[in-house]
């Protein structure tokens, strides 16, 4: 699956006395998921807002916070339209971005691997298979060959 693929949900939250209720991770300028600066909700709290409501999600990627869009700014550029934002809070936000991201890169990073260890010569790879091939053909000559 592909972010791209997910779609987008708009939750509205009343701070109350409690707060909103969680924490967020994330930014331009300190990345909480390798190679995306996105906002990312990384714990809801019980006595919050948002657990209360019950949309909002660990993992989930906060888009927009009241149609301010957080998807590439510094993590304190977040903070402070949370802090700023009043009792009323819209945020858009894409749930379970975070698994899809985290996942992506596993498979990307995963691709770059080599196949044989760091370190391990091509010569030794060379030489066992070479002798693996004879192998081979030795059981083939023997098995095959005609009496």
């Amino acid at each position: 699956m592909d972010l791209a693929d997910v779609p987008e949900d708009r939750i509205e939250l009343e701070r109350g006395t409690t707060g909103l209720g969680f924490n967020i991770k994330g930014g331009r300028d300190q990345p909480h998921v390798p190679r995306d600066p996105g906002i990312f909700v990384t714990k809801i709290r019980d006595d919050g807002a948002a657990a209360k409501d019950g949309r909002l999600q660990k993992g989930d990627k906060i888009l927009e916070i009241n149609d301010k869009d957080v998807r590439n700014v510094p993590h304190q550029d977040a903070v402070n339209e949370f802090v700023n934002s009043g009792e009323k809070v819209v945020l858009v936000v894409q749930h379970g971005a975070e698994d899809i991201l985290r996942e992506k890169y596993a498979i990307s990073e995963a691709a770059k691997k080599p196949l044989v260890p760091e370190g391990t010569s091509w010569k030794w790879v060379a030489v066992v298979g070479a002798g693996l091939a004879a192998i081979g053909a030795i059981y083939f000559v023997i098995k095959y060959r005609k009496h």
